[in-house]
Order: structure tokens, then C-alpha cells, then sequence
């Protein structure tokens, strides 16, 4: 006799309270907050006295501090899942291979990381890699309890990332305001957005850029294959919006990237999959979307009023025009001078092999410029007229980067296994499933794979506010795989 399938066994997503700490999670797990600074001028004398010293004194540096509510919530839903793997309610219980050892080597790294950088290891190698990459991934899968759940968390997800494009897009609208000085924290003194600060309701385009990089084309799968009409309009309408209001240029490139992947999948799929609404084979649908974004792209962001060509370039280019004494000269950018400090170190004493542990990029790379030929970026790291040029604009530091520092060849290794299984789980979902809606999100989770993995050259897809996202996507392919492959099993 077959089995019940994952649908059946868990028919009803579970009690009222188990999905509405799931459906709360997804709907804040994209914020993010700087509570440093709220820390710092809010928090009494006394109750100030009593943090750990360490973090005293990084607040009074006035370094950020962000906070996200999925640093709470998450730890919640482990619990939940940890409770019903004691009950025996989860059989196949065991976590990602290839987010294992990410984080198996991240974990190892203590062994040679610097005593003063433990606190940054204690933060990347459990806090981002364990936490999210991992257990945040192996979360989502379990809390998706069937179609309908999975489907609803995708759209709650949407909706509230849609409210921070619509923040976005009322920044890219409003006045260009000018860079804030060192020391200033109050946008209203910019008297705008600087095209830095179009970022909705994160704090930088960097960090923007991370969610369009995914967003976009899982609302362009919404676009193709979603069967409400109305939900497919909102989907096409935020896809534009995100490549519109978005200034950075990876996430441009990250969100095409996974624009492609989406109409490459319907391509290859044309001779099996029926017509979907309109009729449209998907075939048609692929040359569409290919088609569409090539509008939006070479037709739409030229006519847009920041010079949204120039602001991309502006954010991606090694090199840029500044003026000297004898006119204007094109001069090496921060980013590119720390790429060079980078293989420097990489090269020195044979680094890449293991790395300099995970947290230590900066501390390790700080000291590998050169003051000749690439000289480290002088300028303080809040001055925001000086990013990109005397100082690390933030949130610009690549995935594939930090790791190959921090963790050597065998993590950055480990990082692309991790892309691969993700869109691998995806593909085969998206190839196997007979249902509309898992066809879709397996479709959504592939364009979020592909943009990801695109992005991580020159952002972090999971720092606060954006991890949830990526371990959402990731969680999603692999409980639409499991499903399909038990589905056909029991055929």
C-alpha cells in the first residue's frame, strides 16, 4: 500500500497558531533595522552600562547594528520543528547536504581565526551561515506543509516586499538629495534620495538590490504560469518596478539573470507543458519574457529620470573620472583597489587553501593594500559622498569574495554546490509536478536561484533583512522536489 503523501499527512497546514508564526515570520522577515543607533541615543546610562563591552564600544563608534525580526522569530520556528521531530512528525528530517558544509567550514575556521575577530566569526559563521543558510532553509521546508501553504507563504512574501518597492519607488520619484556628511543620520537634512539611498526600507541600494535580485523573477514566473489574474498583474507590475527603482547594478544583472533562467525552464519544458491562461504555449511565454525584458532593459530604464544606464555602470565600473589639477582622470575605484588587496592575500602564504576564517575579510584585507599602487580607502566609512571612491560603499562586498577569503577554496566550493542543489532542486520540481501552483513556485524558486547565485558576485544575498528571502526560495525548491519525487513514487 502506498504511503499518504506529504499533502495528505499534513492536510491543514497544522494548528491556527503553527501557521499564523509562520505566515508572521515570512511577512517581517524582510525588514530591517539599525538599532545601533536607536541603542546608543535612546538606551539609559544604566541599562547602557550593562551591555558586553565590546558592543559599548560599537556603539560608540556609531557602527551600525542591524537587527532584523527574523533574528527572533526564526529560533521560534526551530523550536516548533525541534518538538515535532521529537514526536517523530518530520521523516525526512535531515538538513541540506551542501548547506552543511558551508557551514561545516565556516564552523572549522575557528581553529585559525584571530583571537580579536571572534566576535565577526561568532556573527558569520553561526549567526548568518548556521542560522540561516542552514537551519533558516530546513525551517521553510518543514513550516510548508502542503501546496496551498506553500503557495500562501510565496504570495504573503510577495506582498510584503511589494511594500518596499512601493517605498523604493516613492524615493526614485522624490528630489535628489545630496550625500550625508560623517555623522549625519537624518535623511531630512539630504533634502532627497541620493540614487545610494533609493533603497525602500532598508538603509542602502546594496541591500535593495538583494531582494530584486530574487523578487523579480519569481514575480515574472507569478507573470507566466500564476492562474489569477489579478495576482499575475501585481506580479508583472512589481517585476517592473524592482528593475526600475533598483540603482545597483548587480541587482540588475542578478534579476536578468533570473529572468532568463525562468524563460530558458519554459523553453525547455514547451512540448510538455499544456497552455496556460491565454492560451499561450510556453514557448510564446519564454520569447515573451525574453522579449519583455529586453524592453525594459534597452527601452523603458534609459527614459527614466535618475539616468538609471548611468547610475548601473556608475555602481559596477573599476574605474571613474575624478578631477585633478590636470583635469579629469580616471582613477581606481575602492572596490577595485579591494579586489587587489584581495588576491593579495589570497596569494600570500597560499590563503586560498583555507581562508582567514569566516568574519575576517576586513581585518584581513586591511592590511594587504598597498600604498603605491592600491592604496587603502582613507575616507570614513558613513561618508556617503566618498563611497565607491575613497571608501567601501556598503553592502557591495560580494558573497563569492567574502567567502573565498574568508573560507578558501573548499567554502567558496561548498557556496556554489549550494546553488547548484537549489536550482537543480527546482528544475526537477518544476520538470516533475503535475499542479499548476507547483509548477509555478518551483519556477519562482529557479529564477530566485539563478538571481542569487548572479547577485552573490557583487552582493551578499544574506545579510539581515535579505536572508530570509534566500532561505525561503531555498526551502521552497526542496519541499516542492520531495513532494514531486514522492508523488511519482506512489504513481
Amino acid at each position: 500500500m502506498n504511503e499518504p503523501s506529504l499533502d495528505a499527512a499534513n492536510a491543514g497546514g497544522g494548528p491556527a497558531w503553527r501557521r499564523g508564526l509562520a505566515f508572521l515570520t515570512v511577512a517581517l522577515m524582510g525588514l530591517s533595522f539599525n538599532l545601533g543607533y536607536y541603542l546608543f541615543h535612546w538606551l539609559p546610562g544604566p541599562l547602557f552600562k550593562l551591555l558586553p563591552g565590546g558592543l559599548q564600544h560599537h556603539l560608540e563608534a556609531e557602527k551600525p547594528l542591524y537587527f532584523s525580526p527574523l533574528d527572533a522569530l526564526l529560533p521560534l520556528l526551530l523550536l516548533v520543528l525541534a518538538w515535532d521531530l521529537f514526536k517523530g512528525r518530520i521523516r525526512d528530517w535531515a538538513l541540506p547536504l551542501p548547506n552543511l558544509l558551508w557551514a561545516l567550514a565556516a564552523l572549522v575556521s575557528f581553529a585559525w581565526v584571530d583571537s580579536g575577530g571572534r566576535g565577526s566569526w561568532f556573527k558569520s559563521a553561526l549567526l548568518q551561515t548556521g542560522l540561516v543558510a542552514v537551519c533558516g532553509v530546513w525551517a521553510f521546508r518543514h513550516f510548508m506543509r502542503d501546496l496551498k501553504t506553500a503557495r500562501a507563504l510565496a504570495l504573503v512574501l510577495g506582498a510584503s516586499l511589494g511594500v518596499c518597492l512601493l517605498a523604493a519607488l516613492y524615493q526614485y520619484a522624490a528630489p535628489v538629495g545630496r550625500p550625508l556628511k560623517p555623522g549625519e543620520h537624518d535623511l531630512a537634512l539630504a533634502g532627497g534620495y541620493t540614487n545610494l539611498r533609493v533603497s525602500g526600507w532598508y538603509d542602502y541600494r546594496g541591500q535593495l538590490a538583494a531582494q530584486v535580485a530574487m523578487l523579480v523573477p519569481a514575480c515574472v514566473a507569478l507573470l507566466a504560469l500564476g492562474r489569477d489574474p489579478a495576482a499575475r498583474i501585481a506580479a508583472g507590475a512589481a517585476a517592473m518596478v524592482g528593475l526600475c527603482v533598483c540603482l545597483s547594478g548587480g541587482g540588475v544583472i542578478g534579476a536578468s539573470a533570473g529572468v532568463l533562467a525562468v524563460a530558458a525552464a519554459l523553453w525547455s519544458s514547451r512540448q510538455h507543458l499544456p497552455c496556460g491562461p491565454l492560451q499561450t504555449t510556453p514557448g510564446w511565454k519564454a520569447i515573451l519574457i525574453a522579449f519583455g525584458l529586453v524592453a525594459a532593459l534597452g527601452v523603458v530604464l534609459p527614459l527614466l529620470p535618475r539616468k538609471n544606464p548611468e547610475a548601473l555602470w556608475d555602481s559596477l565600473t573599476l574605474y571613474r573620472k575624478v578631477d585633478t589639477e590636470k583635469g579629469k582622470r580616471a582613477m581606481e575605484t575602492a572596490r577595485l583597489r579591494r579586489h587587489q588587496a584581495a588576491l593579495a592575500l589570497l596569494s600570500d602564504r597560499h590563503a586560498w587553501k583555507k581562508g582567514v576564517g569566516a568574519g575576517g575579510f576586513q581585518s584581513a584585507v586591511n592590511v594587504h593594500y598597498d600604498d603605491l599602487a592600491y592604496p587603502k580607502p582613507g575616507a570614513n566609512t558613513d561618508d556617503e559622498a566618498a563611497f565607491d571612491q575613497d571608501a567601501d560603499e556598503p553592502f557591495s562586498f560580494g558573497l563569492y569574495e567574502t567567502t573565498a577569503v574568508e573560507l578558501g577554496i573548499g567554502g567558496l566550493l561548498a557556496v556554489v554546490f549550494v546553488y547548484l542543489a537549489w536550482a537543480g532542486a527546482a528544475l526537477a520540481a518544476f520538470l516533475k509536478s503535475a499542479e499548476d501552483d507547483a509548477r509555478m513556485l518551483a519556477l519562482a524558486s529557479l529564477g530566485a536561484a539563478a538571481g542569487a547565485a548572479v547577485f552573490s558576485i557583487f552582493g551578499h544575498p544574506l545579510v539581515r533583512g535579505c536572508g530570509g528571502t534566500w532561505a525561503f526560495f531555498m526551502g521552497l525548491a526542496l519541499f516542492l522536489n520531495a513532494r514531486a519525487s514522492e508523488q511519482a513514487a506512489n504513481r
